[in-house]
Parts: structure tokens; sequence; C-alpha cells
């Protein structure tokens, strides 16, 4: 008989949080949904507010297939290439 302990051990991350811009202004700003309700609407929200204190602001907006599974790699990627800095929202 083999028995097997559940216990995990973590790993350390080496990550950080990539350093906030100083200023928005000419920045594309990411919207990413992670498609649970109420997200859609409080993006309609922030994507309003931005417009109206930002001007001349681009706004990309992209939403994951599934609210329970990790972004799509076409979602990262689009991000990636579409966005400079991204807002992320969960909803529930």
């Amino acid at each position: 008989m083999l028995l097997c302990s559940p216990e995990g051990f973590p790993l350390p991350l080496a990550l950080a949080a990539a350093p906030r811009p100083a200023r928005l202004d000419g920045l594309r700003i990411g919207l990413l949904d992670n498609t649970k309700a109420p997200v859609d609407k409080m993006m309609d929200y922030l994507a309003d507010r931005l417009r109206d204190r930002i001007p001349g602001v681009t706004i990309f907006r992209i939403a994951k297939k599934h609210p329970s599974m990790q972004a799509e790699r076409e979602v990262i990627e689009a991000v990636a290439q579409n966005a400079d800095v991204v807002i992320n929202a969960l909803g529930d």
C-alpha cells in the first residue's frame, strides 16, 4: 500500500507587481472582463469615466470565455498587443 500526503509545499513566488505609470495620458487602457455578472455593466461605467477624465484615451475591452478558468492564450496575447495597462474586473 502506498500512502500519499495531501499536504503541499508552496514555492515562493519571485514575481513583483509592475510599476504603476505616473499618468494614463497617451496610454492604451485594457479592460479585462471575467464574464461574471455584473462586470459588463461595471466596465461600461468605468470606460465612460475614463473617457470623461482622460481626453483622447484609447480603451481596449476584452472578455474571457469562461469565468472560472484562466484567461485563454488568445485573450492574453490580445491584451499584450493592445493595452499598456490593464484593469481586471471580477464579479459575483
